[in-house]
């Protein structure tokens, strides 16, 4: 169960978007409005972790040039 553990939480936030496209298709009028909160959500914490992940991959990068420097 660990291992399936990671892959799934990393599917969360698609799924969550796929969801309320769906639940949006399936609603009419004033409900499909219903089913913006979870495409938000889901959206958000997409971006988040794209930048995040850039954001640890700039610091990874300024370690390894001052570690670069200070050999040299």
């Amino acid at each position: 169960m660990k291992r399936w553990l990671p892959l799934l939480a990393s599917l969360g936030a698609p799924l969550l978007i796929v969801l309320a496209i769906v639940a949006s298709q399936h609603r009419e009028g004033r409900e499909r409005s219903q089913a913006l909160p979870p495409l938000l959500v889901g959206s958000g914490l997409i971006i988040s972790a794209a930048a995040g992940r850039r954001r640890h991959r700039g610091r990874l990068l300024q370690a390894l040039q001052a570690s670069r420097q200070k050999r040299f």
